[in-house]
C-alpha cells in the first residue's frame, strides 16, 4: 500500500501534470499505429495489485516492459501489453515475412517502449524542469499469477511515493496497453517546489525517440 505523502493541492499538480505527459505520450503512439489514441481510466494506485492495475476482461499473458527514469528524480515505468495486443500491434508495424521471428517482435516492442516513455519523461521534464531520462528498457513475457509477484517485487524494492495507471487505447484498430508509473520519494521535493513560472509548456522539438523511431522503421522498409 502507497501512503499518500502530498496534500490535496499538490496531488491536483502532479495529476494536471501526468495527464498532460500522456497526452504526449498518445501523441507518439498514434504517430506508431496511425490511428486516434484514447488515454482512458487515468487514476492513482495506492494497492499494487494486478486486478487493480490490469484490464478486467482478458485473463491471458502479459508482455511487461520496464524502464528506469532516472536523474534529477527517479521512477519506473511498465508498459503492459496483453497478448492479443502485441500480435495486433505486430501487424500494423511489421512486414508479414518478420511475423514470425521472436527476436524481432521483442526488438519491436522495446522500440515502442522506448518511443513512448521518451514522450513521457520528456514532458514531465519540460513540466518540472528537471533533468531525466529512461535507461534501456527490458521486455518479460510473464502470467497475471507473475505479474502480481513481480509487482510486490518492484514496490518493495524502492520507497514508492506515488504511483499511477492509464489506459492507452486505438480508436480504429482497439488495440490496448496500460502504462503504469511508480515514483519514489524524488518526487517529493520536486512537486513541492515546483515554480510555475519555469514550467515549459510550449511546442518542443522532436525527442530523440522520434529519431530512434526513424532509425528503427528505416532498418525495416529501408
Amino acid at each position: 500500500m502507497i501512503q499518500s505523502k502530498f496534500s490535496v493541492e499538490n496531488s491536483y499538480l502532479i495529476n494536471d501534470i501526468t495527464n498532460i505527459a500522456l497526452g504526449n505520450v498518445a501523441t507518439a503512439l498514434s504517430k506508431v499505429l496511425k490511428d486516434e489514441i484514447l488515454v482512458r481510466n487515468v487514476q492513482e494506485v495506492t494497492d499494487l495489485k494486478s486486478d487493480q492495475l490490469l484490464r478486467k476482461d482478458y485473463k491471458g499473458d502479459l508482455f511487461v516492459l520496464t524502464t528506469d527514469i532516472i536523474g534529477d528524480m527517479k521512477a519506473e515505468t511498465m508498459l503492459i501489453i496483453h497478448k492479443d495486443d502485441e500480435q495486433g500491434i505486430i501487424e500494423k508495424i511489421l512486414p508479414r515475412t518478420e511475423w514470425g521471428k521472436k527476436e524481432m517482435r521483442e526488438a519491436m516492442l522495446l522500440e515502442l517502449d522506448n518511443i513512448l516513455i521518451a514522450a513521457f519523461v520528456t514532458k514531465l521534464a519540460n513540466l518540472f524542469n528537471n533533468t531525466i531520462y529512461g535507461h534501456v528498457p527490458g521486455v518479460k513475457e510473464m502470467t497475471q499469477e507473475k505479474f502480481d509477484a513481480y509487482i510486490q517485487e518492484r514496490e518493495q524494492g524502492m520507497t514508492a511515493s506515488y504511483a499511477l495507471r492509464a489506459e492507452l487505447g486505438a480508436f480504429k484498430s482497439r488495440i490496448n496497453m496500460e502504462l503504469i508509473c511508480l515514483f519514489d520519494e524524488t518526487l517529493i521535493p520536486v512537486v513541492n517546489n515546483f515554480d510555475m513560472e519555469k514550467a515549459f509548456v510550449g511546442h518542443q522539438e522532436e525527442s530523440k525517440g522520434e529519431d530512434a523511431k526513424k532509425g528503427f522503421f528505416q532498418s525495416l522498409f529501408g
